[in-house]
């Protein structure tokens, strides 16, 4: 009995412990990432094209944004004020350059569990007008310009990406930074400095060293998948049936650009843009993005906010459209505007075919960097619950990995002392003697000697050794068959 109920403790063990870890699980029927992460079906709000749209149109309005002028002052308050509305504290950050004396940044923060670890989306609020190309950056009386694709689609979508986030109502797992920067262009052939200031001045001044991040850039995006190319433009030497998304992302393979910059590439940059690419390729794919369309390649030429996040050692990524400068692999069909009085709301419509194609555009650009987001919210849901330090724990979408996995190794266990003990016969039935031989042990053990302390005198009854078999003479309480032969003629082989 006394085995058998081992083996029923082993038995309930095992399945205590399959139990447990099922429960600790994701369940069967969440929805997984192509990563693995198991995130919920509905997020409480998600980003949407028209609203990202009309932005971009309170942007044009403000006029020509160039640096350090009023109509770049307005638009930046208008920012300011638009994210006070929706709850989050504005941080605003001047800097002043030689070109520039009152240039500023608008920054909010969603505080997430891991103050060390940050993701930062950024979109440029300045415009500039200067003369296209073979003679760009010529600035000359009247070039003015809207800035509606560059850079009102960026700065349009991230406060729309502003709004969702703070209706998620949940801590993230990184600390989550979104900025609105200053002087991102290039102010002419006659400037005495290069442009990306604003980003500049954030990565120098306002990262401490001890902290990572993942930077995702927009700037110029609409005109894309799934925005088909014009009949006019595949009649003329188009021959793509779409605007292709680009996410120029921390290089993988061809570092070449970035090097001949003066980075030194180390192993961490490596793997994290390894890991931006990858995750960012696993967006796609669950968002069905088709990869002719929706392309992630390395970076190999900087020209944005971007470059200064790489140049400082974070991966980070560009999700840009189609432009008329910048002429990739295979494109055919770059006629978007950018730095001219034709980079307006009416172009954009126009190149588009309508709003609807535009707001489509835009709709792309804002389901990666949501679900990028939406991701990493998922991924802190329980790390809140548990207490765990989530610098050393590890988990699987909402769910904690550690009793996930010692589950296999409990079970081995078990399953091994159940092996050892068939080995060595601990559940083997007894024979007949074995049985009888058990009973009479127990009775000894159960047989006590009285002894009269002082007298040297002993009063008592022998316990039964191990191994004593039942005889006549000696009734234990309960035994109903003490019948064998003892000091007499019966006691025969043919009796026994």
């Amino acid at each position: 009995m006394q085995r058998r109920s081992c083996l029923v403790l082993l038995i309930a063990l095992m399945l205590a412990q399959i139990t447990f870890s099922g429960a600790m699980a994701a369940p069967a029927d969440a929805p997984q990432s192509e990563t693995g992460m198991a995130i919920e079906e509905e997020p409480p709000d998600w980003p949407v094209g028209s609203s990202a749209y009309d932005n971009m149109v309170s942007m044009a309005n403000f006029g020509y944004r160039q640096i350090d002028t009023n109509e770049n002052f307005a638009a930046r308050d208008w920012i300011a004020d638009e994210l006070e509305g929706m709850g989050y504290e504005v941080e605003r950050q001047p800097f002043a350059t030689e070109e520039c004396d009152n240039c500023e940044n608008i920054v909010v923060t969603i505080n997430g569990t891991l103050e060390d670890n940050w993701m930062v989306i950024g979109a440029h609020h300045d415009a500039i007008c200067y003369s296209p190309p073979p003679l760009s950056g010529l600035t000359y009386q009247g070039c003015s310009s809207s800035g509606a694709y560059d850079d009102g689609t960026g700065s349009g979508s991230l406060l729309e990406l502003a709004r969702a986030f703070s209706q998620w109502n949940e801590t993230p797992l990184h600390t989550w930074k979104l900025g609105w920067w200053d002087y991102e262009e290039w102010q002419g052939s006659s400037s005495s400095e290069g442009g990306g200031k604003g980003s500049l001045y954030f990565v120098s001044q306002q990262i401490p060293e001890e902290v990572n991040v993942t930077y995702v850039n927009l700037d110029m995006f609409a005109l894309n998948w799934p925005v088909p190319t014009l009949a006019l433009s595949q009649a003329t030497g188009c021959s793509e049936d779409y605007w292709t998304l680009y996410e120029f992302t921390s290089p993988v393979s061809d570092w070449s650009y970035y090097e001949g910059e003066g980075l030194e590439v180390t192993e961490q940059m490596q793997a994290d843009a390894e890991w931006l690419q990858n995750t960012l390729t696993d967006i796609n794919s669950d968002l069905s993005h088709p990869t002719e369309w929706v392309r992630v390649i390395d970076d190999t030429k900087g020209n944005s906010d971007h470059y200064n996040f790489i140049m400082a050692g974070h991966s980070a990524t560009w999700i840009r459209g189609q432009h008329q400068n910048i002429i990739e692999e295979g494109d055919t069909c770059e006629q978007t505007p950018k730095h001219a009085q034709s980079d307006s709301v009416t172009t954009l419509n126009n190149l588009a075919g309508g709003r609807q194609n535009v707001e489509d555009g835009l709709q792309t650009g804002l389901d990666i960097v949501a679900t990028l987001a939406w991701w990493d919210w998922n991924a802190n849901l329980t790390e809140e619950d548990d207490g765990v330090d989530d610098n050393k724990a590890m988990s699987v979408g909402s769910t904690r990995i550690s009793g996930f996995l010692f589950a296999p190794w409990f079970i081995a266990l078990m399953v091994g002392l159940v092996y050892v003990s068939i080995r060595q016969n601990w559940f083997k039935p007894l024979s007949d003697q074995e049985r009888e031989a058990a009973i009479a042990a127990a009775a000894g053990a159960a047989t006590t000697t009285t002894t009269t302390k002082g007298t040297g005198s002993g009063v008592g009854v022998k316990p039964r050794e191990t191994g004593d078999t039942l005889h006549q003479n000696i009734i234990e309480e309960g035994d109903t068959c003490e019948q064998t032969p003892k000091h007499a003629q019966s006691d025969s082989v043919t009796t026994l």
